[in-house]
């Protein structure tokens, strides 16, 4: 059961992993904006592109350590069975198929350059790139296991200073030795990489785990840990291979339109470098609770405790909606301003405002693919995954050839609202989660009306002080945020129709209407 201690840690973990993902986010961005004004943005473009398809080979390499670890070794935990068994399993399968992939890469190191005719892709750093899958594939592994055994704060302290080094590495290499032709972007990106996931295996190699009181008793063989992870690597590389996939035709199909190869990279590496990451900003305690949610339900589903489930997910699931429609109407507000801030012409605010509207359902596929996890629904995600990529590439290669950039839009939109549509419905359908949407919707949307008006008012006033725009900014989020969440706790103090303590009633009640 999720009791009242159990609440408490999972906010307490929350916060602490919020904090280093805002701060790692935030300097992510900041990164992105300083390429891009070194680089130019076609190059944060190509840069962005090899990315996307390097990520794809650490999935197929990888073997999803980190999902298999701190999911099989969760359930492991809760049934009292040797969690380390476990744990030999997952990282002698990802290393012996990251390590033949990177062997494989290195046999055929001049293949890619002589394919794609690119100079860069020269065979000592496809060698280079190579030889991080391995690493990788550790770090991903051990990542996992800290999270079963809910030593969240490991893996974030690991993030940070891989983050560190990744980011000091490729800023230096951006400033003195890529201008002066010493070393190539790519190769730059490659040595990062290594450099950051070295220090992220290091780091939680020297970390000691609690011993397994029954050392001798496991519940998996080998064999069926790889009937229960081989779904789970088929739905990562699917979602891998059609991202990619999907980056791979924006350029080519802004080719299409009429752009030059220069405008259709710089095109594309603004929306990934600057639009995405800000829509995606606010969205860090979306990633943590996910991840803090796969082993509390697999636990909760391995004891069959539905009451669990449910409490979870709703919890997670009015958290989300809530803050969401926050972002929303800030992004309304201030997209504009936040474009031109980051970087990007007043074109990108237009966007950003544009995009406003489907960020709940951005925000709400996040924790839906982690309830999706715990329950080990890998299949249907899958399945969802493809027709959500079916469509957002076939409008991609209908509409940009005719639109331009606003066909790349209208893919996002079109493929987020009907994947998280059908996800939500499954969702639903699974947990027997029958939510109060009056609590869900309406509050907050009257919670939201108040402090948009505050927003408004602060903005004016703010404004004819002639404060610079970024205290603006934070002021009218602080000041606007504060009351919508007092509002918000306010309807929730008990006795209120819509507060906790009837909830938890209507489970009482839902539960012996199911039993009867």
């Amino acid at each position: 059961m999720l009791n009242a201690q159990g609440s408490r840690k999972m906010l307490y973990e929350t916060v602490f992993l919020s904090s280093f993902s805002v701060g790692l986010q935030g300097l992510g961005l900041l990164l992105n904006i300083f390429l891009t004004k070194q680089l130019g943005a076609a190059t944060v473009g190509e840069m962005t592109l090899i990315g996307s398809f390097y990520g794809l080979a650490a999935v197929l390499s990888g073997g999803s350590g980190f999902v298999s670890a701190s999911r099989f070794m969760s359930e492991e935990l809760g049934c009292g069975g040797n969690p380390h068994r476990v744990f030999q399993y997952i990282t002698r399968f990802c290393m012996c198929l990251s390590i033949a992939a990177a062997a494989l890469l290195c046999i055929f190191a001049d293949f890619p350059g002589k394919l794609l005719h690119h100079p860069e892709l020269s065979a000592p750093t496809i060698r280079l790139l190579s030889a991080s899958l391995p690493v990788s594939a550790l770090a991903a592994c051990l990542k996992g296991r800290c999270y079963a055994y809910q030593r969240v704060y490991l893996p974030a302290i690991a993030e940070c200073i891989e983050f560190l080094l990744k980011s000091c590495t490729l800023a230096f290499c951006t400033v003195f030795l890529i201008p002066s032709g010493l070393i190539s972007i790519i190769s730059a990106f490659a040595v990062s990489m290594i450099a950051g996931q070295g220090s992220t295996v290091l780091f939680l190699m020297l970390i000691r785990m609690p011993h397994s009181k029954n050392c001798n008793i496991c519940s998996f063989t080998f064999r069926r840990f790889l009937q229960k992870t081989l779904p789970i690597m088929g739905n990562a590389s699917l979602v891998a291979v059609l991202s990619s996939t999907n980056d791979a035709l924006v350029p080519l199909t802004l080719l299409q339109f009429g752009n030059s190869t220069e405008e259709a990279l710089a095109q594309f590496g603004e929306f990934e470098a600057i639009i995405i990451p800000a829509l995606f900003f606010p969205s860090v305690i979306q990633c943590v609770m996910s991840g803090l949610i796969v082993p509390l339900l697999s636990k909760a589903n391995a004891a069959d405790d539905q009451h669990t489930i449910r409490l979870i997910t709703e919890r997670v699931f009015e958290q989300t909606v809530a803050y969401a429609f926050f972002i929303v109407v800030y992004l309304v507000q201030f997209g504009s301003r936040i474009g031109t801030m980051l970087g990007g012409d007043p074109f990108t605010g237009v966007i950003l405002r544009f995009m406003a509207p489907v960020v709940p359902f951005i925000y709400l596929e996040i924790i839906m693919e982690g309830v999706l996890r715990g329950l080990g629904r890998h299949n249907f995600s899958s399945i969802n995954y493809l027709a959500e990529y079916i469509v957002r590439i076939s409008v991609l290669l209908i509409c940009v050839p005719m639109f331009g950039f606003y066909g790349i839009v209208a893919s996002y939109l079109a493929c987020n609202l009907s994947g998280n549509a059908v996800r939500l419905f499954f969702v639903l359908r699974l947990t027997g989660l029958k939510p109060v949407w009056k609590r869900i919707l309406i509050r907050p949307a009257f919670a939201l009306l108040a402090a948009w008006q505050i927003m408004l008012l602060t903005d004016r006033l703010i404004t004819r002080l002639q404060l610079p725009e970024l205290c603006n900014m934070f002021g009218c989020a602080a000041l606007g945020g504060i009351l919508y969440y007092a509002i918000l706790h306010v309807i929730n103090q008990p006795g209120h129709p819509y507060s906790e303590r009837s909830i938890k009633h209507e489970y009482r009640s839902a539960a012996r209407n199911s039993c009867t």
